[in-house]
């Protein structure tokens, strides 16, 4: 079964909301440096649409992906699926922000590669340990239901310096945390839904 972590926006954990967040103007952030936007998507994603072959009704492969230019500073690439559930609004476990668990994570990308061939893994790079304990990509929401996932793609300027078999949430929280050499200042996401019939 898999497990969802939970997080709020300021915990800075869900990649997109820490690259917005983090460019945000303010009185704690406004001498932290402006976030670089890389352009990033999928030719495979048409109106945010993920297709079923990209899913467990098909291959279940990752989609192709493409991002412009990063940093010169970048050391590599890093690729989050997650996938995003609303947290309830109402009720005794009322909380804001996400639940999401991570269906993908890819590490050590060279930051000279520009895209990703659907199902392949580029060399040297190598699979995180999902929310589920497994190193795969899997998209595969309940039958009958639809399910948002958020693609992230990170630039760090620094090795992450974590083993092959890293989990995806640890390699997350080194490049999300201000304190770290680690923190990503650049990156990109796109967010798609697949219903599941």
């Amino acid at each position: 079964m898999r497990r969802a972590a939970k997080a709020t926006a300021s915990a800075l954990l869900i990649p997109a909301l820490a690259l917005a967040l983090a460019g945000c103007a303010g009185s704690a952030a406004s001498s932290e440096p402006k976030v670089v936007k890389i352009p990033f998507k999928s030719p495979a994603v048409v109106d945010g649409s993920l297709p079923a072959t990209y899913t467990c009704d098909g291959k279940n492969i990752a989609p192709p992906l493409e991002w412009g230019a990063v940093p010169s500073t970048t050391r590599e690439l890093v690729v989050f699926l997650l996938g995003l559930k609303p947290n309830p609004t109402t009720g005794k476990d009322a909380r804001p922000g996400y639940s999401f668990s991570v269906d993908w994570s890819l590490a050590g990308i060279n930051p000279a590669l520009h895209k990703l061939t659907a199902g392949q893994l580029p060399p040297k790079a190598h699979l995180g340990i999902n929310s589920d304990g497994k190193k795969r990509y899997s998209v595969c929401p309940a039958k009958g239901t639809s399910e948002k996932y958020q693609f992230a793609l990170y630039a760090v300027p620094a090795s992450v310096a974590i083993a092959p078999k890293f989990a995806a949430l640890k390699i997350l929280s080194f490049i999300a945390n201000a304190a770290s050499p680690t923190q990503a200042k650049a990156g990109g996401e796109f967010l798609t839904e697949y219903k599941r019939r």
